[in-house]
């Protein structure tokens, strides 16, 4: 699949879906599903044009959203909801205040259609675009139908009685409403991080060698301090292993910044410098302070019994 961090110059007609996508959710993947839909009937390449960072960061940054997901993460949900569609390739551009000002009507002429030759365009009902957001779906459907591509509008997708958005899922989140944010997601919570050294306390003091994952952005969106039983894919695997993270302080050994350690169930190898996708699934305790190594040593051995058992019946 191509990944483009540049806008493209493509060399033949496409279905395009267009949006932020933050947490690649159910709402998202309607719109991802209407593009696919297209472009099937059309026989047309199927791309994805969305931005490294939210446009919030640039256009309003002091109420900038908490991020459900970095631009990596972006990726890799967007490469598992649309490899087996025949996705080709996704554009992953930076939004900056260069581009924020590009007229609508410059971005459809000179971007969607002369440099992207787009066929079809799928957006969300909420999608807005161009300089003060004067863009919307309505425009976009008329100058298609004035430049000769079709556009398909989505409607909001709704769950439970209300609309599946960013906004909803990343309150469920902050609340440790966990089950509840992975039926809107489409899937269990994705945490993305390059592995890096810790103090070493886990694998020298307590017996258990855990990966330090570090986050990519001050923003992203975390649930409570605590213990999770999750997932995790090790680089260049296909298979999820079952894993359990602990997300805190470190309390026991007076820790003062915020740490995410993941132990990866019957595994034995270096992961220093790696990039690793955690998948949380299931919260298992709050965060507390033991009196000491061995409590807090046989704490964790029930804390993986706990995440194995989950496993076994799920």
């Amino acid at each position: 699949m191509n990944v483009c961090f540049e806008l493209p110059s493509l060399a033949q007609p496409v279905a395009l879906a267009l949006g932020t996508f933050d947490g690649v959710h159910l709402g998202h993947r309607q719109v991802l599903a209407a593009m696919h839909e297209d472009a099937r009937n059309r026989q047309l390449p199927q791309w994805v044009f969305t931005f490294q960072n939210h446009p919030a960061e640039i256009l309003r940054p002091e109420q900038a959203p908490p991020l459900l997901s970095t631009w990596p993460e972006k990726l890799t949900l967007l490469t598992q909801a649309g490899l087996s569609q025949g996705l080709e390739g996704v554009m992953m551009l930076p939004f900056s205040k260069e581009f924020s000002q590009t007229q609508p009507e410059d971005f459809v002429q000179e971007v969607l259609v002369k440099r992207l030759r787009v066929a079809e365009v799928a957006v969300g009902f909420n999608f807005h675009f161009g300089y003060q957001a004067r863009g919307n779906p309505e425009l976009l459907r008329q100058m298609g139908q004035e430049l000769g591509f079709g556009v398909k509008i989505v409607p909001a997708f709704e769950s439970g009685g209300q609309p599946v958005s960013s906004t909803r899922i990343r309150s469920l989140i902050t609340k440790g409403e966990l089950p509840a944010a992975n039926q809107l997601l489409g899937g269990p919570y994705l945490i993305q991080g390059e592995v890096v050294r810790g103090q070493g306390i886990a694998s020298t003091v307590l017996g258990v060698p855990t990966a330090n994952i570090r986050l990519e952005h001050e923003r992203k969106v975390l649930p409570p301090k605590g213990v999770y039983a999750c997932q995790v894919r090790l680089p260049g695997a296909e298979a999820l292993r079952p894993a359990v993270l602990n997300l805190g302080n470190r309390p026991t050994f007076a820790g003062l910044t915020l740490s995410l350690e993941v132990y990866v169930m019957d595994y034995d190898g270096d992961l220093y410098g790696q990039s690793l996708e955690v998948y949380l699934q299931q919260f298992l305790r709050p965060e507390q302070r033991f009196d000491g190594p061995d409590a807090l040593k046989t704490q964790i051995q029930q804390d993986i019994l706990r995440a194995r058992a989950y496993f076994q019946t799920t």
